[in-house]
C-alpha cells in the first residue's frame, strides 16, 4: 500500500478479488476486509491528534471510505462473474476462520516483551522496567523507543552482549565509541553495576547532547539512550532519561504474571452483549471500546446480534 497510486491499488484489488472468486471464496468479503484497513487507519489518526503525534500510517488507504468508494465496488463486482464457474462462490470461512483466532496472542509477544501502561516485562530476558506517563512506546524486536509528546525528545532502549573483559565505561567507549563522555559517573542500579554520561552525537539536526546509561544484566549490556528534539531543551528531559534508567531491575516473582501476553477468546454474542461491558471488562488500558469493535468490524459503532461470534481480549 505505501508509495503506489489509486490505478495500482485498484489493479491490486481486482486480482485479489479474482483469485478469491476462482479460489471458491466471495469475492464481496475483500471489502469488509479493506474496510477494516481504512477503520483502523481512522482510529490511528484520532488516537495520534489526541496524543499530539504524527499517525503511524501508510498514506491513505483510500481517500474514502470502502463502503462508499465506487471504483472498489465495480472493480470487485467484476469478480462475482467468475463465481458462475465455482459452486461454492460464496463461502466466507467465519467460523473456521474463528477457531484459529482462538487463544491467539493479542498484542506484544513474549519473545519482545510485554507493555503494559507504562510497565515494560520481559519474562525471557528476566528484566522489567518503568516508562514516562504519556510517552508514546514503540516495541520493536530490536529496541524500544520511548517518544515524548509532541515529539520533544525520544529514549531509545537496546541490548549487546557483553565482552567480559570490558568494564562498563570501557565498553561504552570502546564498543560505543563514546570518547567525548562528559558529567560521568558509575551507578548502582537496584543492585546491578551500572555507568552513565553525557556524549555529544552529530546529526541532522546538529550536535546534539545524549546521555547514556549502560547497565550489565547477566550476559548482556543495556543501553538507554536519551535526547531532547533541540539541544538546549536537554536539561528539561535529562531526568526522566535517567530516572527510565533507573528504573531498570531484575523481574520479580510478582511481575512474572504481568510478563504473560495477553491472548484472544472467542465467544458467543447474546441478548445482553454490548461493546461497553466487554471493554469494562477488558485488559486492555487505553481506547479499549474502539479497539474491540476494530476487532471484530463494529467500529466505529454498531452492537452484536446474539448468535455472532466475537473476539475479546482476556
Amino acid at each position: 500500500m505505501r508509495g503506489y497510486g489509486r490505478e495500482h491499488e485498484l489493479e491490486a484489488d481486482r486480482l485479489g478479488a479474482e483469485y478469491l472468486a476462482r479460489s471458491g471464496y466471495n469475492p464481496n468479503a475483500m471489502l469488509d476486509v479493506i474496510g477494516v484497513l481504512k477503520d483502523q487507519e481512522i482510529f490511528e489518526k484520532e488516537v495520534a491528534q489526541s496524543e499530539g503525534r504524527e499517525a503511524r500510517a501508510y498514506h491513505g488507504v483510500f481517500s474514502t471510505h470502502p463502503a462508499n468508494d465506487k471504483r472498489l465496488q465495480e472493480v470487485v463486482n467484476t469478480a462475482k462473474k467468475l463465481s458462475e464457474e465455482t459452486s461454492s462462490a460464496n463461502y466466507v470461512g467465519l467460523e473456521e476462520y474463528m477457531s484459529y483466532m482462538d487463544n491467539l496472542i493479542y498484542g506484544d509477544s513474549p519473545r519482545d516483551g510485554i507493555l503494559r501502561g507504562h510497565r515494560f516485562f520481559h519474562k525471557e530476558l528476566g528484566f522489567s522496567m518503568s516508562f514516562p506517563w504519556k510517552w508514546n512506546v514503540a516495541n520493536y524486536p530490536d529496541r524500544l523507543l520511548l517518544t515524548a509528546p509532541n515529539g520533544e525528545a525520544i529514549i531509545q532502549i537496546t541490548a549487546e552482549d557483553i565482552n567480559k573483559k570490558l568494564s562498563i565505561r570501557d565498553f561504552m567507549i570502546q564498543r560505543m565509541g563514546l570518547n567525548n563522555l562528559e558529567r560521568e559517573s558509575s551507578l548502582n542500579i537496584n543492585g546491578l553495576n551500572a555507568y552513565t554520561g553525557i556524549s555529544v552525537i552529530s546529526n541532522k539536526q546538529g550536535a546534539q547532547p545524549t546521555r547514556f546509561t549502560v547497565i550489565y544484566f547477566e550476559q548482556r549490556a543495556y543501553i538507554i539512550a536519551g535526547r531532547s528534539k533541540v539541544a538546549k531543551k536537554f536539561s528539561k528531559f535529562d531526568q526522566t532519561i535517567i530516572d527510565t534508567a533507573k528504573s531498570f531491575h531484575k523481574l520479580t516473582k510478582n511481575e512474572e504474571e504481568l510478563a504473560k501476553p495477553m491472548r484472544l477468546k472467542v465467544l458467543e454474542a447474546n441478548n445482553e452483549t454490548r461493546f461497553s461491558s466487554l471493554a469494562r471488562q477488558s485488559p486492555l488500558e487505553n481506547h479499549a471500546e474502539s479497539k474491540l469493535r476494530l476487532l471484530n468490524g463494529y467500529y466505529p459503532n454498531g452492537e452484536p446480534n446474539k448468535g455472532n461470534l466475537l473476539k475479546i481480549v482476556e
